[in-house]
């Protein structure tokens, strides 16, 4: 029976271990979801780095982290350090030997936000001008997504694709790099699933991006993302025009005006975007759409809405004409 137990103890240990070391490809990734600071005081050892990382939810393992930053333990230096998104064990075992690091310049781009208000965060934070700034991103498209979408309808080319987050910009970046890393967010969220789902829906990545932008500027709150959606898709399949105000917004001000207020002698401008005087989609995002807007529009909700107006605690959705005027007259009496 010990001859048993002891068996059973050393198959656990084995597998233990053997884990451990066959799943280095998951331990040697950060797991944070935004870039974390990282405060090495005077003193700290590797240890101690490894406490704060894990605290901060960067590593799953403090003892593998140990294990294989054993050589830099003797030349960890203090100082503020920015752990990104994505960094490697060895990105971070780099760093930490560097010593103290300038202060980060945090920018906070909110969902929903057009690339000229991301032209206007740069400037204000002094990162780099406005102008710099929107050159850059056509800079960018001319050389890697000329060849995705055509933008020759579009008042920016890469409007929709510098994905809305906060960021811990070095004031040493260029703009051309800022650029690039709101870009290369954009890409990184994109899944295998979203682009199997993307191929499921017959759409085009540009298309997408699109229809999330749609989304992010009418929906209310999460919860009605994917119903919205899913009118969108209603519209499109059976070939209403899609009548979104934001789109109308947005063409009226070339990209760098939001006003409050549609009047109905705007429905009736000649614009690209305006969805009220052409059918489909507009032919381009009208705005950065977020991560729960870019899921909306890959999973639509199935139902039989066509219309929406607001309501008193968000979007009250209708599947006749008749039934979405009555919701608007209700609306309105409650103004």
């Amino acid at each position: 029976m010990k001859k048993a137990i002891l068996v059973l103890l050393l198959i656990i240990l084995i597998a233990g271990v053997g884990g451990f070391f066959l799943a280095p490809d998951y331990l040697n990734s950060t797991h944070n979801d935004e870039a974390v600071n990282l405060v090495v005081e005077k003193g700290d050892t590797l240890h101690a780095v490894a406490e704060k990382l894990y605290e901060e939810g960067v590593i799953k393992s403090r003892l593998w982290f140990r294990y294989n930053g054993e050589e830099v333990a003797a030349r960890i230096k203090p100082g503020t350090y920015i752990i990104e998104r994505g960094s490697s064990l060895d990105d971070i075992y780099e760093i930490i030997q560097v010593g103290e690091q300038e202060v980060p310049v945090v920018v906070t781009f909110p969902e929903g936000f057009i690339l000229y208000q991301f032209a206007e965060k740069i400037q204000e934070s002094g990162l780099g001008t406005m102008e710099e700034f929107i050159e850059e991103t056509e800079r960018f498209y001319e050389e890697n997504y000329s060849e995705n979408y055509d933008n020759k309808e579009l008042y920016y080319s890469l409007e929709g694709y510098l994905f809305p987050d906060t960021y811990h910009f070095s004031s040493s970046q260029t703009v051309s790099q800022i650029v690039e890393r709101l870009v290369s967010t954009t890409e990184d969220i994109w899944t295998d699933e979203m682009e199997a789902k993307r191929e499921e829906l017959g759409m085009s990545r540009h298309q997408i991006m699109i229809l999330a932008s749609l989304i992010e500027r009418e929906a209310f709150n999460d919860e009605e993302r994917n119903t919205i959606s899913g009118v969108i898709y209603n519209r499109i399949d059976t070939g209403m025009p899609l009548q979104i105000d934001a789109t109308v917004i947005y063409g009226i001000g070339e990209g760098k005006e939001h006003m409050t207020r549609v009047l109905y002698s705007d429905l009736e401008r000649e614009n690209p975007f305006n969805t009220y005087r052409n059918e489909g989609m507009p032919p381009g995002p009208i705005a950065s759409p977020g991560r729960n807007s870019i899921n909306a529009a890959l999973n639509p909700e199935s139902h039989d809405f066509y219309y929406y107006v607001m309501g008193e605690n968000g979007h009250v959705f209708a599947e006749t004409y008749n039934e979405h005027l009555r919701n608007v007259e209700a609306y309105r009496q409650t103004q």
